[in-house]
């Protein structure tokens, strides 16, 4: 029988619920937090979403379709998700100095 860590689309452990709440309360503090002087409001609930897209594969679908749909928009958002990857995969290619 298939155990939930084999699967991450099925079943929901504590720890993913509590992050999808985290995500959804930072998503809905960022317009009133871009309210007040700063521009505090956008990062987070960029940061909001991508904690939700990290935890949901239904999120991950419906984000997929809508990037195709408005790419111009939401492309900055993939790049910050995927941020750090590109790092770790030059050095992987890099070969070792002697």
């Amino acid at each position: 029988m298939a155990s939930p860590q084999d699967n991450p689309a099925q079943g929901f452990t504590v720890k993913k619920v509590v992050l999808l709440g985290t995500g959804w309360m930072l998503v809905i503090a960022g317009p009133i937090i871009g309210i007040l002087p700063g521009p505090g409001g956008i990062p987070v609930a960029a940061a909001g979403l991508v904690i939700i897209l990290s935890q949901s594969y239904t999120a991950k679908r419906m984000f997929i379709r809508m990037e195709h749909r408005y790419p111009r928009f939401l492309r900055p958002l993939r790049r910050f998700i995927r941020r750090g990857k590109p790092a770790k995969q030059a050095r992987a290619d890099k070969p070792a100095s002697t």
